[in-house]
């Protein structure tokens, strides 16, 4: 910086000095041309009144006299080199409105290669752990040279860009180290077939560099040319750091939905495995009855059996069996994956299969299932196989709470005012702790043991997309109730509702 404001002071006291130099000299001509025509051999000019008069002209000239070799410097003299760092200053502005790393990679090294007219470009970043560097677009590069470069933290060339802030040539950076570190230094150069390499920041925050060949002929690029690649790469700095943060964002986001789906499949696959046993014993005993029946009937076919006790042994085999097919019925339907998402929700048909799943379970714990449904429900239009997960998901943990008799009612009702259909399952099982309500629908929060408290977190989400809501209500000791609200369309006219039947659902299923 110093040397810089030595040179700069240099160059315009050099320019005062011929600026005074060709006053003077003007001032002289003049007075010669004078003396010659008015025929007198007296000078005009005294020789310190020519040197105050020249100074002070120049100073009244200076500033215009500059603008003018300027302009003709910049529009005349070198009007293609100001062409393209005015065009290197305006693709610097223009990086803001990039947001994607792979677009503002290539954007960066293709743009400094045909502006500056680099046969080698290449924009090598710091990936997110800060250990290593890789090369995230390049121009001139071989592919095979391109998977080669690999850059640590620790290597005596990408220390020193760290410490650097500015463009740094080859031959003049290596002319400040010892030897040894020398061929570290240029090792990295050369493995990049650069001659420029520019550090590149955001707030203080190395992201990486920018690689260059540099001119043709090895020659050097001018001030003005340095000062604006420095430019572009100030500019670089923040569009680049978004475009990482938004590549890290994506990244966490394609993980969350993975994590996501599992979620959903692992409590998927809990509810089956709590399922399992009962279901198994569900088809079981029917079947234990059709071997039971058949087997009779082999035994005695040699005997005359009379057509009513024959009768009577296929119809409780006909009964059985279709108590059997019923339950696989239910399974395939909660099995069923095909739906478009618009289909209209029937609630007491999804209250039935639940049920229908979990009856063996039911009767064997003497639960008592109280059911009451609106007569006149609003439609509803949803994903059937997520209703029936939220009341699986429910059920399945109401006759859990209770363990053993007790009740666990399901009601389902319309609130013309709120315009919501209500949904409500309580039972009379030990109830929550008030301090764990808050946390029951965190992933993986459970009050019992071997569970694995995901249940409830899926519901919430599912009811959460039909802009739904969710809460529980619990008192230690007396049970819990779970409240769901689902927006419906408010309808023009609804009748005043009336309660549906009051079904009672016994131990005997």
């Amino acid at each position: 910086m110093y040397l810089r404001k030595r040179k700069r002071f240099l160059k315009h006291f050099l320019v005062f000095l011929l600026l005074v130099s060709g006053v003077s000299f003007l001032i002289l001509i003049s007075d010669l041309g004078l003396r010659a025509f008015s025929f007198s051999g007296d000078p005009l000019w005294h020789p310190a009144g020519l040197l105050v008069a020249a100074t002070l002209a120049a100073c009244l000239l200076y500033k215009p006299m500059e603008r003018l070799v300027l302009f003709l410097f910049r529009h005349v003299f070198f009007r293609r080199k100001l062409a393209r760092l005015q065009a290197l200053q305006h693709a610097g502005r223009s990086l803001i409105r990039f947001l994607d790393l792979k677009e503002i990679s290539n954007f960066i090294v293709n743009t400094v290669a045909e502006v500056m007219s680099q046969r080698v470009s290449a924009l090598i970043l710091r990936d997110r752990p800060g250990e290593r560097f890789w090369v995230a677009s390049s121009v001139g590069l071989a592919l095979a040279s391109v998977r080669k470069i690999r850059f640590e933290v620790h290597d005596r060339f990408v220390r020193f860009l760290n410490e650097h802030h500015g463009l740094a040539e080859r031959e003049k950076t290596l002319r400040q180290f010892s030897w040894p570190e020398v061929y570290e230094i240029s090792k990295g150069f050369e493995m990049l077939g650069a001659a420029y390499v520019m550090p590149l920041f955001a707030d203080d925050v190395w992201l990486g560099f920018l690689a260059l060949s540099g001119k043709k002929g090895g020659e050097l690029f001018s001030e003005d040319e340095a000062r604006t690649l420095e430019e572009f790469g100030q500019a670089a700095g923040l569009p680049l750091r978004n475009a990482l943060a938004f590549e890290d964002l994506k990244r966490m986001n394609e993980r969350l939905k993975d994590l996501q789906s599992k979620l959903l499949q692992t409590t998927q696959m809990t509810a089956i495995e709590q399922l399992a046993s009962g279901i198994a014993h569900e088809i079981h005993n029917p079947l234990t009855i059709i071997s039971g029946k058949a087997q009779l009937l082999l035994l005695k076919r040699k005997e005359e059996l009379d057509e009513k006790t024959v009768e009577e042994t296929l119809k409780t085999i006909v009964k059985q069996t279709e108590r059997a097919a019923d339950i696989t019925r239910k399974l395939l339907v909660f099995s069923e994956t095909s739906s478009s998402g618009r289909d209209v929700i029937h609630f007491g048909n999804i209250v039935d299969d639940t049920l229908a799943l979990i009856s063996y379970q039911t009767m064997l714990d003497e639960i008592t299932i109280v059911k009451t449904l609106s007569s006149d429900l609003p439609a509803f239009h949803g994903e059937i196989n997520e209703m029936r997960e939220v009341f699986l998901n429910l059920v399945l943990n109401a006759v859990q709470a209770v363990e053993r008799k007790g009740t666990v009612e399901i009601l389902i009702r319309y609130l013309d005012k709120e315009g919501w259909i209500e949904i409500k399952i309580r039972d009379t099982g030990k109830g929550i702790r008030a301090e764990d309500i808050p946390r029951l629908f965190n992933p993986f929060f459970t009050t019992r043991d071997g569970a694995l408290g995901l249940g409830l977190f899926v519901t919430r989400q599912i009811v959460l997309r039909y802009r739904g809501s969710i809460h529980v209500e619990s008192e230690l000791g007396k049970g819990t109730v779970v409240v769901i609200h689902l927006p419906v369309p408010a309808p023009s006219h609804y009748d005043q509702m009336v309660d549906g039947n009051r079904e009672e659902i016994g131990v005997d299923g």
